[in-house]
């Protein structure tokens, strides 16, 4: 699993959330970071902030696409509309900060069950 998260706080507090949950986390920090790693591995699932400072979530959005790998989207403050997009365009689901934990553990789940089966 791939998280992508600018704040240094928030991944490190998804990646301890993650791990504790049986979860294998390589964290980034940038779009950058993920698009490289995409050209040579295929993660069960990515979790990435919308907002990132080098990619646009449309960009990483494509990249995931290509490589047929799921993707979670977290943000705040983010107009509804371009939340809607990106889950037309193929994104998993789209969580606005705060969320609940347990909901990206069983959309993570989930996502995990369709990969095995």
């Amino acid at each position: 699993m791939m998280l992508v998260e600018p704040d240094k706080d928030v991944r490190l507090a998804l990646t301890t959330l993650l791990e504790n949950q049986g979860w294998q986390v390589a964290a980034l920090d940038n779009g950058e970071a993920l698009e490289k790693i995409l050209k040579e591995a295929t993660p069960l699932a990515v979790v990435c902030e919308a907002s990132l400072p080098d990619k646009s979530a449309s960009n990483v959005l494509e990249a995931c696409r290509r490589r047929q790998v799921p993707i979670v989207f977290l943000g705040h403050q983010t107009e509804v509309q371009s939340a809607v997009d990106l889950v037309r365009m193929g994104a998993e689901d789209f969580l606005e900060k705060p969320f609940p934990q347990a909901r990206l553990l069983k959309l993570l789940d989930r996502i995990a069950q369709k990969h095995v089966g």
